[in-house]
């Protein structure tokens, strides 16, 4: 069953900066397809998802890092968490954050 994506300020900033820098757009690319499988399937196997366990968040709420590139110096990742689902019974996903590895 897809999701439906809902972005933090954080990663919806992100996502404008590399939308609006001519020289971002093979990263914007990369970010795309992975946004594009967890959308999809957040278990997709070139994800590589995870629970992270150092996201500076509450600690009750789990956080997952996904790909977006993997085996390059500073690759990104993806932070994000399930949820809240709408009321009517619309699976989110919160996007937390795009960037890179810390």
């Amino acid at each position: 069953m897809p999701y439906k994506l809902r972005f933090a300020k954080q990663a919806s900033e992100t996502l404008d900066v590399l939308k609006g820098d001519a020289n971002q757009q093979v990263k914007l690319k990369k970010v795309r397809k992975a946004l594009g499988h967890i959308e999809r399937d957040p278990r997709h196997p070139g994800l590589h998802s995870h629970h992270y366990e150092s996201f500076p968040a509450d600690r009750d709420v789990k956080v997952w890092d996904s790909y977006v590139e993997n085996k390059t110096p500073g690759a990104w990742r993806i932070f994000w968490q399930y949820g809240p689902d709408e009321p009517d019974g619309t699976k989110i996903i919160t996007i937390l954050h795009i960037g890179p590895h810390p």
